[in-house]
């Protein structure tokens, strides 16, 4: 596949097409091992499974249209002072949020900054609504240039999105570095939105979080959700965390009804489970550790630094690509992220999860008969 073939498959692209996998492969899902999609491998809590049975009888009542306490306890979870239930707002997984901040701005003519390589979806949210994206390329490196992407701000822009841990780098921006482009938003009348659907991965997510500062910048908008560290992509929850004022404007454009019966109950016991919380800390932490050292040693790999529970490799050997390594692990049920699609990368990229130390292992031995001379 070409660089340009990529580019025009990125809107439909990403990870963690284990259905589609199995179904092109005519294998059962089950035997699929996917890491293309960054979803905590452990799987979800036991207590959020048990909390599956214990209210499936609740799917007979229409979900609750004011769930305040529900809000009460996500603000007591995100646990940053000031944040109350006021600031909450939840949403359809995090994709209804990133789309629900860009519906705002439905009725003006407007731009969307989007730092580069990053999540499709946000200007996929801003071309729905006639929105231009603005690209601003970061450097190899993924390191947040704020001088650059102040530039790229002007009159007609409205969102600047940003992901933090980045994706697909899994980099951790620090606190300061993204304060100082809040500030320079708010002064220039711009919704910051801040994606930090990997944050709970980093161990920092009480120190390097922007939910304590809602009150203080009224553009800035927090998405969260329990698909990645929680392992629930199938629940669908997420939540935003904002200003009053800015969860009164998303509340008049969201649709009625997004959250199921069930979701909101398996939220909480998910947050409550501490012991699976501490397990999964301490197994990605050391996993993600030996899963980068042993892709590092094969000649032709670069493995990039990460806070996260995914790692982005880059191909400096000349002979392959990413598109022909995915192809060539798909044949033994192995399923990776080829980067490509990923506006302000190329063939030469690809981002794989850390699963288990055995599964792990299984990827390494395939890549180094792919990449033996």
């Amino acid at each position: 596949m070409t660089n340009t073939e990529c580019r025009e498959r990125r809107f439909v692209s990403h990870g963690g097409d284990v259905w589609g996998f199995a179904r092109k492969y005519n294998i059962p899902i089950e035997e699929a091992l996917d890491f293309s999609g960054p979803i905590n491998h452990l799987g979800p809590s036991p207590k959020a499974l048990e909390a599956v049975k214990e209210n499936a009888k609740l799917i007979r009542f229409y979900p609750d249209p004011n769930p305040v306490e529900l809000c009460k306890r996500i603000a007591e979870y995100v646990n940053q002072p000031s944040v109350t239930a006021d600031n909450i707002i939840l949403g359809n997984g995090s994709i209804e949020l990133i789309y629900m901040i860009t519906e705002i701005f439905s009725k003006t003519n407007f731009n969307a900054v989007v730092p580069v390589p990053s999540f499709t979806e946000y200007e996929k949210a801003a071309l729905r609504l006639g929105g231009q994206t603005i690209y601003v390329q970061l450097p190899p490196d993924f390191s947040m240039e704020n001088e650059k992407i102040k530039k790229a701000i002007t009159h007609d822009t409205k969102i600047v999105s940003i992901c933090n841990p980045h994706s697909p780098s899994g980099r951790l921006y620090l606190k300061d570095e993204i304060l100082d482009l809040v500030e320079y938003c708010q002064k220039k009348d711009v919704i910051f939105s801040i994606d930090e659907n990997y944050i709970e991965f980093t161990n920092k997510e009480l120190t390097e979080t922007m939910a304590g500062y809602v009150n203080k910048y009224s553009n800035l908008f927090v998405i969260r959700s329990v698909t990645k560290f929680y392992g629930m992509p199938g629940i669908r929850f997420g939540y935003g965390v904002a200003a009053k004022s800015l969860i009164d404007k998303l509340l008049d454009v969201r649709q009625p009804w997004s959250i199921n019966s069930l979701a909101g109950f398996v939220t909480l016991a998910a947050f409550s489970d501490k012991e699976f919380i501490e397990k999964t800390k301490q197994t990605i932490n050391q996993e993600r550790i030996n899963f980068a050292k042993q892709l590092g040693a094969i000649p032709g790999l670069q493995v990039f630094p990460s806070d996260t529970n995914f790692l982005l490799v880059k191909i400096t050997s000349k002979n392959l690509t990413s598109t022909k390594i995915k192809e060539e692990l798909a044949k033994m049920c192995m399923l990776i992220r080829d980067c490509c699609t990923f506006v302000g990368l190329d063939n030469t990229y690809f981002r794989v999860t850390v699963r288990s130390d055995k599964d792990n292992q299984k990827l390494v031995d395939e890549l180094k008969k792919l990449l033996a001379p």
